[in-house]
């Protein structure tokens, strides 16, 4: 299977806040509790802060071939990242087996060879397999040796034997790609995400970068707002204007009118980017969309003299409904200028959302 083809990154599951109120647990505790479902997502939540250094995809599960999380970085090359849960520290023979997977699936070309493969546990790695990673030469040995108890009946449905051509595969395999990261330096690194507050409580960490540049020249996903915004003008003096250019020409005053609707388009873009980049899925996003559009839905119905008086009455309307439920709102991550922005969002994706006489 290519990376393409692979799950996006992130998680498969809306990110929710951790109910942390009154749980003393220092994080590393508190990790070492997890299931293995929940410390597969608190792996993929810290995978996050490597995003500017790779693209990243989610796997996990049946079938993942010994890859919980698969990255690949500019030159082309992948890194994967191995979750195993145990309740002690990790031994070498927990680990054969999925040494036993990437040794196979690279040999039969299932899965391309990653330039470096990490092993995370809650309970972080034992001194034996610490011992075994250093001495990463003498894996191809061990491996060969203890094929039949650790590896045979764990890869694939059938039993797997040991051909010549599997083991001298193995035996000059570069074990040297092996990685670990305690769980201490995988917590300080979850700081630079969104989700530790989530997990962890103390506030947000990441900021948001509120800073928006405005394309000077009008970008083609801004034309249906856009002609909305004019044809609102166009009702209230009576007239058509087509173009911005018209706009500019008969009525220049509306031109820092239009100005600030695109700074509001565009604080609301700027919005959606850091749900997306910082909460791992949209959905708080969407779901604040959904919020504002039923929120301004009754003031499309009602009698205004043009539909440049609705856009106004809406952009006032718009900064005072109550969001507090949003987690994006919770968070203080959203701004009067942003719900304005969203309209017009909502504006460009939906026929109904229009500000000229509706009946």
């Amino acid at each position: 299977m290519s990376f393409e083809m692979l799950n996006h990154f992130p998680a498969p599951e809306k990110v929710t806040i951790m109910e942390t109120e009154g749980d003393t647990r220092i994080p590393y505790e508190r990790v070492k509790s997890y299931d293995d479902n929940e410390f597969e997502l608190f792996i993929r939540e810290w995978v996050v802060s490597l995003k500017d250094r790779y693209q990243v995809r989610g796997f996990g599960g049946a079938g993942d071939k010994g890859r919980d999380v698969v990255a690949r970085d500019s030159a082309g090359e992948y890194i994967y990242y191995q979750c195993k849960h145990y309740n002690h520290s990790l031994r070498p023979n927990d680990m054969l087996p999925e040494l036993g997977k990437l040794t196979y699936y690279t040999f039969t070309n299932q899965i391309p060879l990653p330039k470096e493969y990490y092993i995370l546990a809650p309970m972080d790695i034992g001194v034996g397999l610490s011992d075994m990673i250093d001495n990463y030469s003498e894996i191809n040995s061990t491996l060969v040796e203890k094929w039949s108890s650790t590896c045979r009946t764990k890869i694939t449905s059938e039993p797997l034997e040991l051909n010549p051509s599997l083991e001298s595969y193995i035996r000059e395999f570069d074990f040297s790609i092996l990685r670990t990261k305690t769980m201490l330096e995988v917590i300080e690194e979850h700081k630079a995400t969104a989700f530790y507050a989530f997990r962890f409580g103390g506030g947000l960490t990441v900021r948001r970068d509120r800073r928006v540049d405005v394309p000077s020249v009008v970008e083609n996903y801004e034309n249906i707002y856009i002609q909305k915004f004019l044809a609102a003008v166009s009702e209230k003096e009576n007239v058509t204007i087509n173009t911005i250019e018209e706009l500019g020409v008969q009525f220049p005053r509306y031109m820092e009118s239009l100005k600030i609707q695109r700074e509001r388009f565009y604080s609301a873009e700027n919005l959606k980017l850091f749900a997306s980049q910082h909460l791992l899925q949209e959905d708080y996003f969407d779901d604040l969309t959904n919020d504002i559009y039923f929120g301004i839905y009754d003031l499309l119905d009602k009698i205004y003299p043009d539909g440049y008086t609705r856009l106004l009455d809406v952009m006032t309307q718009v900064a005072q409904i109550d969001l507090k439920h949003n987690l994006l709102s919770k968070y203080d991550l959203v701004h009067p200028q942003d719900r304005q922005g969203i309209c017009h969002q909502l504006a460009n994706e939906r026929s109904e959302i229009k500000w000229t006489k509706q009946r």
